[in-house]
């Protein structure tokens, strides 16, 4: 297996830093630039004649961008581009470690964050306009509902990975379009995150407001372990590669194996 082309962002120390992509082996003609940190991931053996789907990945509470290093390569080394925001609150007790917020002054921040990342990566990598994908764990599963629900006009799909149905105000306030919007739900057994009746809270919602979600519940291997209904494995990430990749070439690809007994966790690396 040929070595990722991982690309390391730099930062300054202020609140506004900037992340730049080298133009290694001549990938680029140019780099992206963006006031705020940022993880950007190019496939393996990157092709510029070829137009890229995008996924944006939001990451988890207590976490950060960082996240993209090693959820890009248990969802594909070659499919897809990702970049992925900082989230644009700073969590409790850590220097290093975000996550989204809630209200709808966040929730406009994130969308800035997000379209800011879309149209940047569009300007310098190869990317299909209309494969654009919101994908998130935890909290950030979350905003990738609500922001995907209000553009889905703008979003080929949207992946929440053990994030809750949104629960700010107005998050079907575009809900004609959105109804159209493909949607991948999973929720972890035992999860506390997103438990068994936010799931189905979701189940209802969309099935009062006719959205097209599709539902996935992974299995937990030890019922006795509180944690980890609250991880994210590969097969979650396995399914979410699937639904995308159903989406990109017109196919209703099966999301199996549906239960994740037999699927690593992922660890998650943190800057």
């Amino acid at each position: 297996m040929s070595r990722l082309t991982m690309l390391h962002e730099s930062f300054k120390q202020t609140h506004s830093s900037i992340a730049t992509l080298p133009t290694r082996a001549r990938i680029l003609d140019r780099s992206i630039e963006l006031e705020f940190p940022y993880r950007l991931f190019v496939p393996e053996n990157y092709e510029p004649g070829y137009a890229y789907p995008l996924v944006v990945w939001l990451h988890s509470d207590a976490s950060s961008e960082m996240e993209l290093d090693n959820v890009m390569p248990a969802l594909s080394l070659r499919n897809y581009v990702g970049i992925a925001p900082r989230g644009n609150v700073k969590s409790r007790g850590s220097q290093r470690r975000y996550r989204w917020g809630t209200s709808l002054t966040d929730c406009a921040v994130a969308e800035d964050l997000v379209w800011d990342s879309v149209q940047a990566a569009i300007d310098a990598l190869s990317i299909h306009p209309d494969r654009i994908f919101l994908a998130g764990f935890g909290g950030g599963g979350t905003m990738a509902q609500w922001i995907g629900l209000k553009y889905a006009s703008q979003v080929a799909g949207v992946v929440s990975l053990t994030g809750s149905f949104p629960k700010t105000s107005r998050v079907l306030s575009n809900w004609k379009v959105a109804r159209h919007l493909k949607v991948l739900f999973a929720q972890r057994q035992g999860s506390t995150i997103c438990s068994e009746e936010d799931m189905m809270r979701a189940v209802k919602v969309a099935h009062q407001s006719g959205l097209d979600y599709r539902f996935m519940q992974a299995q937990s291997e030890d019922d006795t372990d509180d944690t980890e209904g609250n991880e994210l494995d590969t097969g979650m990430l396995q399914a979410a590669n699937r639904f995308m990749m159903g989406i990109v070439t017109g196919t209703d690809l099966r999301l199996s194996p549906e239960t994740s007994n037999d699927c690593e966790t992922v660890e998650f690396g943190f800057n």
